[in-house]
């Protein structure tokens, strides 16, 4: 037990003063004579005992109600914990969590509404002289400091729900960071919250035991939630004519089975596609949506379903750029390759272009999707870093060694992008005895292979030596275990490598049927995965091939309520943008160079707040206590008890009231004692 005024404990001196008149004995009697007494001889005697003891009750019951007064008045509590008790000068930090799962419905409004109630219950209970400081998910700079009980009010009501997502290690961590920049070391703390499992981070939790902490759980009506998880594309190719296919993912995070829901397709503001799904409790479905490109260019999109009262994951927005056809580069030592003019020269998905190796204009090579080496037998220094660059950034090169190969130029080139490297000439007659059909540039070629199927044969090849580093996989195989043909993934890119030239003389490759599908598969596939969407609060860099800016140029993205212009880092023929968190609002965005469209961005809002399974009051203990943070108190939110648990973890049990009912009640017994003497 502690005191709020212990230095009133003085008062106990006043016990003496009925001890005093007890021993003193100050009432003065009247002599009454009696002619004869003899007879009451036995009843003095015993009026002699009574009155002993009603005088032993008397005082007691005197000492007892100025001890209880004085108790009463030097305020007893039995302390809550770490929660410490003062008049002024308290430093109170308030966590209210603003995270889009806040928007669920409480009893009263939405848990952000119910929560900013708490918050300014908890404030008023403090001083007007006490200092706060109010912290959101969004770490905005006016909360970056100490402010007044009114301020922090006023602060409190401008709270709105928010798409950025906090763990409570960053809270604290920010809290702490605030605390020691205003020379606080340890205020009490608040944090209210629903406390979801998906994103709380609890389990990383280490605070210090020194300071008074407390968190305020808040529950939601209901817990389930449908939202649209992701979308993808079957095949990254996008060209015009032809149809793509997106795949949509909806999770059905309640405890009902949804039934021939509707799903919509929006493309550049226009309505293209209308689909049903099915889902069982707890189950995601898959939604697949097909159309036809009409448009060359960039294109935006936007899925949408129908779901309350959670609706910041019931759209799904997205970016995606459609081609005319593919650009491919041919880089030739002698003249233009006939099979790959036959190949890609004659069909209007492709557009060929030749180079030769002694003449090549380095500053174009971002402008190509698909680069092939035909016949180079060495790589300059120049065109090795203009390709690993070009890998890095999301190009395809396919290599078709010379005749007469340069083992060390080729060498140094691949082993610098990560790859296996080619061998000493060999002139072995050997046949491909295995195709790996599980490879993607497979995809759509086989309906079923044959086990005799008829495969390449070789009379003269290189080796392609293989390390245990370089994660190579093989298109076809040839008998005696080396690759024929293999691919492996560079930066963003791939590189393929074929262990012979596109000549007759070394094998029948160029003349052989599977030819066709594997170049045309890999020019196809060529073109650079772009996301279809950033998420908010990531801070992903975007990536940018082609020219840099110019002096007076910036980058700027554009959207229906926001221009923003991007931090940029260029770094040869790649530029990154970073965003941070000037984007808040999920929607389709528009970058622009120097007043040009250059892409189409999106931007969506973290899924990981769309599971709104939040942890219970006895399993946030049970949490709490088996991660030895049993010093962190947990106040209960009932509508009836939540102003009385406050009142009790901050100042404790308070004890003044028992103590002064005591003392009336002893009062009380003093005056019916004293009537029956009289």
């Amino acid at each position: 037990m502690q005191f709020v005024y212990p230095g009133f404990l003085v008062a106990f001196l006043a016990v003496g003063i009925p001890v005093i008149i007890h021993l003193f004995h100050f009432r003065r009697f009247r002599k009454i004579y009696f002619p004869n007494v003899a007879f009451l001889q036995h009843l003095s005697d015993e009026s002699h005992r009574q009155s002993r003891l009603r005088h032993l009750l008397v005082l007691a019951s005197r000492i007892l109600v100025i001890s209880f007064l004085v108790l009463a008045f030097s305020r007893p509590f039995i302390p809550a914990g770490q929660a410490t008790i003062s008049q002024q000068g308290n430093v109170v930090a308030v966590y209210l969590d603003n995270s889009f799962s806040m928007g669920a419905l409480a009893g009263r409004g939405s848990l952000l509404d119910q929560g900013r109630a708490h918050a300014r219950h908890l404030v008023e209970m403090y001083q007007p002289g006490d200092r706060f400081l109010l912290l959101t998910n969004d770490f905005e700079g006016r909360h970056q400091r100490l402010v007044t009980r009114a301020e922090f009010l006023t602060m409190l009501e401008q709270v709105q729900e928010s798409a950025a997502l906090r763990t409570l290690p960053e809270v604290m961590q920010r809290k702490a960071e605030l605390m020691v920049s205003a020379g606080e070391a340890s205020p009490s703390s608040y944090y209210i919250s629903d406390f979801q499992k998906s994103t709380s981070g609890i389990e990383e939790l280490r605070v210090d035991s020194a300071i008074a902490s407390f968190f305020i759980p808040l529950a939601a009506q209901q817990s389930g939630n449908v939202f649209i998880d992701s979308a993808w594309f079957v095949s990254p190719v996008k060209l015009l004519g032809q149809a793509v296919t997106l795949l949509v993912r909806i999770f059905n995070d309640t405890e009902q089975a949804m039934e021939n829901q509707p799903l919509r397709l929006y493309l550049d503001g226009v309505q293209r596609a209308v689909a049903s799904w099915d889902a069982p409790p707890g189950e995601h479905a898959e939604v697949e949506l097909t159309w036809t490109e009409t448009t060359a260019g960039f294109r935006q999109g936007r899925i949408e379903i129908l779901d309350h009262p959670v609706i910041f994951d019931d759209h799904l927005f997205f970016s995606y750029s459609t081609s005319s056809d593919v650009p491919v580069l041919a880089i030739n030592q002698g003249r233009p390759g006939s099979f790959l003019q036959a190949l890609f020269g004659r069909d209007d998905t492709f557009s060929l272009e030749n180079m030769q190796a002694s003449a090549i204009d380095f500053s174009r090579l971002g402008q190509f999707n698909l680069i092939v080496l035909n016949n180079l037998n060495s790589i300059s220094p120049g065109l090795a870093r203009g390709l690993q660059q070009f890998t890095e950034q999301g190009g395809s090169l396919v290599v078709f060694p010379g005749q007469n190969l340069d083992q060390d130029s080729f060498g140094d080139f691949l082993a610098s992008a990560g790859t296996d490297v080619y061998g000493e000439l060999r002139t072995d007659s050997l046949r491909v005895t295995s195709l790996n059909e599980m490879h993607d540039v497979f995809t759509g070629v086989f309906d079923n292979i044959p086990e005799n199927i008829d495969l390449p044969a070789v009379s003269r090849y290189y080796p392609i030596r293989r390390h245990a580093s370089p994660a190579g996989e093989y298109l076809l195989q040839l008998q005696d275990g080396n690759y024929f043909f293999s691919s492996y993934s560079v930066g963003r890119g791939r590189i393929f490598l074929s262990s012979v030239p596109l000549d007759a003389t070394f094998s029948n490759l160029v003349r052989h049927p599977v030819f066709v599908p594997i170049m045309a598969n890999i020019a196809l596939q060529s073109q650079a995965l772009e996301p279809l969407y950033q998420v908010l609060g990531q801070d992903q860099a975007v990536l940018l091939r082609g020219r840099p800016l110019a002096r007076d140029e910036i980058y700027q993205l554009r959207g229906q309520h926001a221009e923003i212009i991007p931090e940029h880092r260029h770094v040869t023929n790649l530029t990154r943008l970073f965003f941070h968190d000037q984007v808040n609002e999920a929607g389709n965005y528009m970058l622009y160079q120097a007043q040009q469209p250059l892409k189409g961005l999106s931007f969506n809002y973290d899924r990981r707040e769309s599971l709104l399974e939040a942890y219970s009051q006895q399993e946030l203990q049970d949490l709490l206590q088996d991660q030895g943070l049993q010093h962190i108190r947990i106040i209960t939110t009932s509508d009836a008890g939540f102003e009385q648990a406050l009142q009790q973890f901050r100042t404790g049990r308070q004890l003044w009231k028992h103590f002064l009912l005591l003392a009336l009640a002893l009062l009380l017994l003093e005056a019916l004692l004293l009537r029956s003497r009289s």
